[in-house]
């Protein structure tokens, strides 16, 4: 068994060359620097983004549920409190709860209220969220924790500033429309590494160790899987699914 140092290590060299490829995914990334995408297109990719991030805060239910009363068990809920209030309240980072300035954004770039509560996403986002919702309700509380913020919420800003850039420039879209990207800069540091400490704390055998490394990895696979999956859907080459929010 790795020690536990060399777990958090080796997580940090998987993470680190994630980073690599846009968290958005790279064909979008590339066809927003160079303007290629309509509004149309935009408000189609936004609304995958919407349905994505607000089914996020089911999973955070779920880590908040398969706990106990440990130390390490206080420390993993306030972490997901914390969580909660930049994802449902205006007390954290940015003026609005996290899912509602994805609505904002999906909505100034011309969503209706009907497509907003019915989005057409691809099949790929509805399989991401019912597994990462499945693994909130069965998996330990760190488990499902660290695929989604080691998976998601350790990644640099230096990619996410040139995108948000190239969406004021390009598509004339304000800030208060952007507030959903702003207000996710900085977030490694405040949702991420605090992760890492936690893991080092849990990963003390092998099952642990290898329970956690599997659900980083098929946390980015799939998330990864379900933002190219939104871009084949903004640009008509596939159709998607309806979903039902209301």
């Amino acid at each position: 068994m790795a020690t536990t140092d060399t777990f958090v290590q080796d997580l940090r060299v998987y993470i680190k060359k994630e980073d690599e490829k846009p968290l958005l995914g790279p064909n979008f990334y590339k066809a927003v620097l160079n303007g290629e995408l309509s509004r149309e297109q935009l408000k189609k990719w936004a609304l995958n983004l919407f349905y994505l991030t607000g089914q996020h805060i089911r999973a955070f239910g779920g880590i908040f549920m398969n706990t106990g009363l440990s130390p390490l068990d206080q420390k993993i809920r306030r972490h997901i409190v914390e969580n909660l209030i930049d994802e449902e309240t205006i007390m954290g980072r940015g003026d609005d709860a996290h899912w509602m300035l994805s609505m904002r954004l999906a909505k100034a770039l011309g969503a209706t209220e009907d497509e907003v509560m019915h989005p057409v996403v691809p099949k790929e986002a509805v399989d991401y969220v019912t597994w990462v919702i499945e693994l909130g309700r069965k998996e330990y509380g760190l488990v499902t924790l660290a695929a989604m913020s080691l998976g998601g919420e350790t990644r640099s800003d230096g990619s996410m500033k040139g995108f948000v850039k190239a969406l004021r420039e390009k598509y004339n879209l304000t800030k208060e429309d952007l507030e959903f990207f702003y207000a996710h800069m900085g977030e490694a540091e405040a949702h991420g590494e605090p992760v890492f400490d936690m893991v080092q704390e849990y990963a003390t055998t092998d099952e642990r160790q290898q329970k956690i490394r599997d659900n980083i990895k098929t946390w980015c696979e799939k998330f990864s899987a379900a933002q190219e999956g939104g871009y084949r859907v903004a640009m008509g080459l596939d159709q998607g699914v309806q979903v039902h929010l209301a």
